[in-house]
C-alpha cells in the first residue's frame, strides 16, 4: 500500500504531539529537600522561581509568602538541588560521532589481537559510508599495543579505506585507500600544526599527527546522510543533560559534518534545546566580520587552538625530554631523549592570537607542556602590550605540567585555567613511565592554582574520556587512578567544595555567565540539577554512584528522551530531505 506524503505528515504530527514532553508551570517553589545554592547561604530550605528566574532562595516559610500562593510545588522528597553543571571543554559533534565509530578503545579491549580481530571483522562488514573508522586506539591502557604499520592496514582492508583515531584524537593510522581518498602522497607538504609521519626514505607510514594533519583525512570523508548529523549531534546534547550538565563549552567544534558552526547555532539557537551551547571555533570557522555573540542559548564566545598535543601520543611539550622507557620507545614509538614541537611558530601563533583579542574574542589554547604555556603567556603579554583589554580571561586548556611560578604569571595576566583531571584516573599508574616521579609529584597541580589566586575549572574533554564530571569531581578529591587506592601529588587534592565549585559557580565565571548560571541566586536562570544524594555528605568514594532525577533549563525539565519532540523533529527532517520531500 502507497502512503501518501501527506498521511505520513499527519501520522507524525499526531506522534510528536504524543512525545511532547511535559511542562510545568511559569511560577515554581521547591520544597522538601536540600538546596544547594554554591553561594550564600550554601543551604537554604526552598526556593521561588517565576517565568524561568530565580525570585527567592530562603526559608520554606518565605519563599511561601513572596510566591503569594499561586504557584505549583515541587516536592523534592529528600533529594538535592544544586546549580546545573557546567563542562567548560568537551567536543559533542566529535563525541557523536566517534560514537557511531568502530570501537577499539582499551575501555572495552585487553591486547592487541583483540583490536586487530576487531578491525579485520569490520572491514568485512558493511558500512554504510564505505569507509570503515575505528575510535579510541590507546597504547597507554594496552601495555602491547605497538602502532599499526601500513602493510598491516593495507591487509586488514586492502580496497576499502580504514581510519583509526586514538583515544586522544591527537594521533591518527590510515591505509593507503585513505590516503588516496584524500589525495595524499610522498610529495605532499605537512600542513601547519601537523604531521604526515614517514620514514628514512621519505616513504608515507600511514601516521597521521596532530589537528591540522587529521584534518586532512577528515575532510575526505563521505558525509552522511543530510539531517543524520544534526539529529546525532542533538541526541548527544542529550546526553550531557542526562549527566546534569546545563551548560556545555565547545571547544572546538571538530568532526565530519558539512558545515559544524551552524549545525551547533541551530541546535542550540532551538528554545528547547537541552543544554546551553559556549562555542569556540576554530580560526578559520569564523568569518572576517563575525563577532562574539553574548545572548541566547547558543554563544559563539571564542576561539581554539592546539600549542602542542597529547602527552599520550608524545605530543606534550614538555620543558625535559619524555622518559626513556619501553613505554615511550616501544609503544608510541618515540626516541631517547623525544621532546615534542610546538603547533606554529611564536610570530605565527602571535599573530593569529592578537587578531581575534582585537576582534573581542575569548581566546582558548590547549597546552599540556611548559613550553607550549610559555609561548601562550608571551604572546598573552605581547599582545596585551599593544591592545590592552581589560577582563578578557583568555584560557588556558588541560595544563598537564603547568608551573608555579607559570600559574602566578597567568594570574597576573588575568588569564585563566582548567585541567583535564581525568588523565589521572584513566592514566595515572603509566604516567611514571611518561614523565618519571619528579614530575609526577606536580601533574595537574590544582592545589597549586588555587593557591595563586585561580578559580580553577574542571573537564572530561569528551571524547576524549567518557562524559563523568562526578568521576573528575572524584578524581579531583582524591587523586586516585582507577583501581588503585594510592593518589598522585596527594598536596593537590581539592576538598569537595572546591570541586563542586569548579563545575558550578566558577565554569560560569569561566565562560562568562557568572550573572546568569552557575549558582542558585536571585535573578539568575533556573538552570539547576536534581539529584538522589547531597554530593557535600554523600563519601567521596561514591560520588560517581549519584543519580541524575531530573535536570532544568529556565524553570522547565529537560526531556532527555532519545524519543523526544526535538529529535523527532530533526528526525522528520532528515526523512524528508532524503525522500526529496521540500
Amino acid at each position: 500500500m502507497i502512503v501518501s506524503a501527506a498521511s505520513i505528515l499527519l501520522i507524525c504530527l499526531a506522534v510528536s504531539i504524543w512525545l511532547r514532553s511535559p511542562r510545568v508551570g511559569s511560577r515554581l517553589i521547591f520544597v522538601g529537600g536540600t538546596i544547594l545554592t554554591m553561594s550564600q547561604p550554601e543551604t537554604v530550605d526552598a526556593m521561588y522561581i517565576k517565568d524561568g528566574v530565580i525570585q527567592l532562595v530562603g526559608s520554606e516559610a518565605d519563599v511561601l509568602t513572596a510566591s503569594g500562593g499561586e504557584s505549583e510545588i515541587i516536592n523534592l522528597e529528600g533529594a538535592t538541588v544544586m546549580p546545573g553543571l557546567i563542562e567548560t571543554h568537551t567536543h559533542p559533534i566529535a563525541t557523536a560521532l566517534t560514537g557511531q565509530a568502530v570501537d577499539v578503545s582499551g575501555f572495552s579491549h585487553n591486547s592487541r589481537a583483540e583490536i586487530m580481530a576487531t578491525l579485520k571483522e569490520a572491514s568485512e562488514s558493511y558500512a554504510p559510508l564505505g569507509w570503515v573508522t575505528a575510535f579510541g586506539w590507546d597504547p597507554i591502557l594496552i601495555d602491547d599495543l605497538d602502532p599499526p604499520t601500513l602493510a598491516e592496514l593495507d591487509a586488514i582492508s586492502p580496497d576499502r579505506p580504514l581510519f583509526i583515531l586514538t583515544q586522544m584524537m591527537h594521533e591518527a593510522y590510515a591505509n593507503s585507500a585513505v590516503m588516496e581518498a584524500a589525495g595524499i602522497t610522498r610529495d605532499t607538504p605537512d600542513p601547519a600544526g601537523g604531521e604526515l609521519v614517514r620514514d628514512s626514505n621519505g616513504n608515507l607510514t600511514g601516521v597521521i599527527r596532530e589537528v591540522n594533519a587529521i584534518k586532512m583525512i577528515v575532510d575526505a570523508m563521505p558525509t552522511p546522510p543530510a539531517g543524520i548529523p544534526d539529529l546525532l549531534v542533538n541526541l548527544q546534547l542529550g546526553k550531557y543533560a542526562q549527566h546534569g550538565i546545563t551548560t556545555v563549552g565547545v571547544l572546538g567544534p571538530v568532526g565530519r559534518i558539512e558545515e559544524p558552526l551552524e549545525s551547533l547555532r541551530m541546535l542550540g539557537s532551538d528554545r528547547s534545546a537541552p543544554v546551553r551551547l559556549i562555542v569556540y571555533a576554530l580560526p578559520d570557522q569564523i568569518g572576517p566580520s563575525e563577532t562574539p555573540n553574548v545572548s541566547g542559548r547558543f554563544r559563539l564566545r571564542g576561539v581554539k587552538f592546539w600549542m602542542d598535543g597529547s602527552p599520550f601520543a608524545g605530543g606534550a611539550a614538555w620543558a625535559e625530554p619524555y622518559e626513556n622507557t619501553p613505554l615511550v620507545r616501544e609503544r608510541l614509538n618515540l626516541g631517547v631523549d623525544h621532546m615534542a614541537e610546538l603547533n606554529y611558530t611564536q610570530d605565527d601563533f602571535q599573530e593569529r592570537f592578537a587578531e581575534f583579542h582585537r576582534r573581542g574574542f575569548q581566546l582558548a589554547v590547549h597546552v599540556q607542556g611548559e613550553r607550549a604555556i610559555d609561548a601562550v603567556l608571551d604572546a598573552v603579554e605581547s599582545t596585551l602590550k599593544e591592545h590592552p583589554r581589560k577582563d578578557h580571561r583568555h584560557r588556558l586548556e588541560h595544563n598537564a605540567l603547568i608551573t608555579e611560578t607559570q600559574l602566578q604569571r597567568a594570574r597576573a595576566l588575568g588569564v585563566t585555567v582548567s585541567f583535564f583531571i581525568d588523565h589521572i584516573y584513566f592514566y595515572g599508574e603509566k604516567l611514571p613511565q611518561l614523565i618519571g616521579e619528579k614530575r609526577l609529584e606536580r601533574y595537574m597541580p590544582l592545589r597549586t592554582a588555587i593557591d595563586t589566586g585561580h578559580r580553577v575549572t574542571l573537564h572530561t574533554d569528551s571524547p576524549g574520556s567518557p562524559l563523568g564530571l562526578w568521576r573528575a569531581m572524584r578524581t579531583a578529591i582524591l587523586r586516585t587512578p582507577r583501581g588503585t587506592n594510592v593518589p598522585i601529588g596527594a598536596q593537590q587534592q581539592l576538598t569537595i567544595v572546591e570541586a563542586l565549585h569548579a563545575v558550578t559557580s566558577h565554569a560560569s565565571w569561566q565562560l562568562g555567565l557568572e550573572d546568569e548560571v552557575g549558582t542558585l541566586e536571585v535573578g539568575k536562570h533556573a538552570d539547576l540539577v536534581v539529584l538522589s544524594h547531597n554530593p557535600t555528605t554523600i563519601p567521596v568514594e561514591r560520588l560517581t554512584e549519584i543519580e541524575v532525577l531530573s535536570t532544568w533549563i529556565n524553570g522547565q525539565p529537560v526531556d532527555v528522551r532519545p524519543f523526544s519532540e526535538g529529535n523527532f523533529h530533526l528526525a522528520w527532517q532528515a526523512l524528508t530531505m532524503s525522500l526529496g520531500f521540500d
